[in-house]
């Protein structure tokens, strides 16, 4: 019996050796780690600190350990799993981990892990709660009996987002022009930031994977930028690499925006692969600023300055409103910004509108650049809008940036809108050539010129060599009026030149300028107007009539101004004048009448004319004078 006792006992030895090889920690590891005494479940966890190193072991096949901890800074962690070194026993299928959040969700789990295993980094704000579960892989195939170490360590940083940020509620606060990381734990993770414009200007969004992070990135992410009220303004889909938005013109002081990151494709896509995120802004007094859709809502631009735009999607429209400084014109210019490479598709629509939101011009598909006709409406003071909408919908130029520039020009010998009616009439004065433009084919405008004695009236209109060649269809009509609106003279059908030319009287008169006809009319096409006027010179004065034989000698005064003189004769005092004598000279101050009859009673008076721009202005008569031929 002591016999077999004695051989048993080194077989017991041997067994319990074996037995605590698997069992129990290596006294030389836990020299520089805790037992960890993890519990079954994650009520019975073991709670851990943060950057220290527990040793534990999984007792069998069904064994699972639970830890707890809980962050204390803003940043993020990473989970460490490693075989102790101490520990030469084989791993078999190794070991599986899973990190979970509060509520028992998997947040990020591995399985097959051997030697070691390092978490991806794990972006949390402080105080929040986590629990991590080993377990064999495999049963009793996996780390059975195997010592492993665990460790949680903590990166204290401010430029990672904060989990969970599912939700724009939820979102992590960026500051613009700073650098934040972030990470998609799975599928179906999704990053919200939100920063706040601290200027006015515009801004870019600048994504990138991590140059740190060699992971590949599968289907890669998606990211939308997003307004105040959570619409999309702006995405880019399926990025493996590095995104840079187009410029958003959004960022007026105090605006809200969001960033939304995802993964393209689920699971596919870039999971547990950091990226790099960065808002750019650039103060910039030169940008429109959303939301400016509405007349309402447009954006105050100056005039002789260029803006900068963007339509956002096929349904954006862009409003700007100006107000004129002086009286004069001004023209619209519009272009694709010379710097954007982007295809315009069917490009812009670009509309004028008055500050009663009606259209004055318009433009539709502008792909390169456009100028408007010269638009006579610079009265200072006067507002109007500029509307830019993009050409059939998304088809159009979304996302292209444009150049608008306002140019006035001062001037005073323009017409001056409105003037449709002779109570708006322009006022113009005799001898200058004024300038205007029959916007639209109901356009019609009115003149009015004050004559400060009687004379001669000559109005000219011209069209201007800017229109292009048959521009003008059937032409403009000229139509001239008294100042109690009579009809007087009117010219119809002018496509190059004509005039009308009339006597007139001191007092005011109107010229009304507009199409021939409606549907052939001078739309956008520019004339030129002008008033030649002639003041009669003042009656001569008859100093003398001197009869002769068969003839008689009429004197008379100078007259200032006059150019020459008429003669009348008749044979009544009343009435039967005729025209005996034209002298041309203003020097000219007698003429004798030959070959009357002896004895004849003859009647004269005088006028004195004077001729400019071949028109003769013709002064009233002078007294009548009689004599009886010799």
């Amino acid at each position: 019996m002591k016999k077999n006792i004695s051989k048993l006992v080194p077989f017991l030895a041997t067994v319990l050796a074996i037995a605590l090889t698997y069992f129990l920690p290596v006294q030389g590891t836990l020299a520089h780690a805790e037992e960890a005494d993890a519990g079954g479940t994650r009520e019975e966890a073991k709670v851990i600190e943060l950057g220290k190193t527990y040793s534990e072991t999984i007792a069998d096949g069904d064994d699972q350990d639970f830890f707890q901890f809980v962050t204390t800074e803003r940043g993020y962690f990473q989970v460490t799993l490693a075989h102790n070194d101490a520990d030469e026993t084989s791993l078999g299928d190794g070991w599986n981990i899973n990190v979970l959040n509060k509520d028992g969700e998997v947040l990020l789990s591995s399985s097959d892990i051997q030697e070691s295993w390092t978490s991806v980094a794990m972006p949390y704000k402080k105080g929040t709660t986590f629990y991590i579960q080993v377990s064999s892989d495999n049963g009793w195939w996996g780390a059975v009996g195997c010592i492993y170490d665990l460790t949680v360590s903590q990166t204290v940083t401010e430029d990672w987002e904060v989990e969970s940020n599912d939700t724009e509620v939820t979102a992590t606060e960026i500051a613009v022009d700073s650098t934040y990381h972030g990470m998609l734990l799975n599928g179906i993770d999704t990053d919200y930031f939100q920063f706040t414009t601290t200027t006015h200007g515009c801004f870019q969004i600048q994504f990138a994977q991590n140059a740190a992070d060699d992971l590949g990135v599968g289907d890669g992410w998606n990211v939308s930028v997003l307004n105040d009220k959570g619409e999309t303004i702006i995405s880019g889909k399926g990025i493996v690499k590095n995104w840079t938005s187009v410029t958003l013109p959004y960022a007026e002081a105090g605006r809200k925006f969001y960033v939304q990151v995802s993964s393209n494709n689920g699971n596919w896509g870039a999971v547990h692969c950091t990226y790099d995120l960065t808002v750019n802004q650039t103060p910039a007094s030169d940008w429109e600023n959303e939301p400016n859709e509405t007349l309402s809502e447009a954006n105050l631009i100056a005039t002789n300055k260029t803006f900068h735009g963007m339509l956002i999607n096929g349904q954006d429209t862009d409003c700007f409103q100006f107000t004129t400084s002086v009286g004069g014109y001004f023209q619209v210019q519009f272009a694709h910004n010379a710097a954007d490479n982007s295809g315009v598709g069917d490009g812009w629509n670009v509309s004028v509108l008055n500050d009663k939101g009606e259209t004055i011009i318009s433009e539709e598909r502008i792909k390169k650049n456009w100028t408007s006709v010269t638009l006579p409406y610079a009265e200072a003071g006067r507002k109007f809008y500029v509307q830019v909408s993009p050409n059939n919908g998304n088809w159009g130029a979304v996302y292209c940036t444009y150049d608008l520039t306002v140019s006035q020009t001062k001037t005073s010998i323009w017409e001056s809108e409105p003037n449709d009616t002779r109570k708006e009439a322009t006022a113009i004065k005799a001898g200058k050539t004024y300038h205007g433009i029959t916007g639209t084919s109901n356009d019609e405008d009115f003149y009015k010129l004050s004559v400060p004695a009687s004379g001669k009236l000559k109005f000219r209109l011209s069209s201007h060599n800017a229109n292009p060649l048959d521009s003008v269809g059937y032409g403009w009509d000229l139509v001239v009026y008294d100042k109690k609106s009579n009809w007087i003279a009117e010219k119809r059908g002018i496509k190059t030149e004509d005039s009308v030319t009339l006597e007139v009287k001191k007092g005011t008169y109107y010229v009304k300028i507009t199409r021939s006809y409606s549907w052939a009319a001078p739309v956008g096409c520019r004339y030129t107007l002008l008033a030649d006027y002639v003041k009669a010179p003042s009656a001569p004065k008859i100093s003398a009539v001197k009869a002769e034989k068969k003839s008689a000698l009429i004197k008379w005064k100078k007259v200032s101004g006059a150019d020459g003189y008429y003669v009348y004769r008749s044979t009544s005092p009343k009435s039967g004048f005729q025209k005996v004598q034209t002298l041309k000279k203003a020097s000219a101050l007698s003429w004798k009448n030959k070959k009357l009859k002896s004895g004849r009673k003859y009647y004269y008076k005088v006028a004195s004319y004077k001729k400019v721009k071949g028109m003769i202005a013709v002064s009233s008569y002078s007294a009548v004078k009689p004599v009886k031929v010799k």
